[in-house]
């Protein structure tokens, strides 16, 4: 389920699955996915994935979470690109229909853009996560199908 770049107009994404690499229109996208009478606004559920039909979910980082234990590292990389895609999906109003404002009332989804900080720091290459060839996804194999 890992997204490995972010531009303004798509995310890469990586199936945990067959690891093929998928691009995905932000447009498509939208917070929020149904569970019974409630949305969790934290979660951003991915399309099908076009080679196996397999469906992932990003999750954002919860409120207060701290900091990550190893700074740097994939995972933490990763969880600022998820963090600033929740955000920037919420701020293009690309929301669940329980979600979205009524009346003009503001939303109360929460939303943390990543810092100009942030970025300069983490990605100063752009909204991208460079994967070492040891971290390469496995090639899909009869087996995994």
């Amino acid at each position: 389920m890992a997204i490995h770049e972010v531009t303004a107009e798509d995310v890469l994404q990586r199936c945990a699955r067959c690891g093929s690499g998928n691009r995905l229109s932000l447009g498509t996208l939208e917070v929020g996915v149904a569970r019974r009478e409630d949305v969790d606004d934290g979660l951003v559920q991915l399309p099908p994935c076009p080679a196996c039909r397999s469906t992932e979910f990003l999750i954002r980082a919860p409120e207060g979470e701290p900091e990550h234990p190893a700074p740097g590292s994939f995972g933490h990389l990763h969880r600022l690109l998820v963090g600033h895609l929740h955000a920037e999906l919420v701020q293009r109003g690309r929301l669940h229909a329980v979600l979205k404002p009524k009346r003009g009332t503001a939303g109360k989804v929460l939303m943390r853009p990543l810092s100009q900080e942030a970025r300069e720091r983490w990605f100063p290459q752009g909204l991208r996560i460079e994967v070492s060839p040891d971290e390469e996804p496995r090639a899909p194999d009869a087996s995994s199908r």
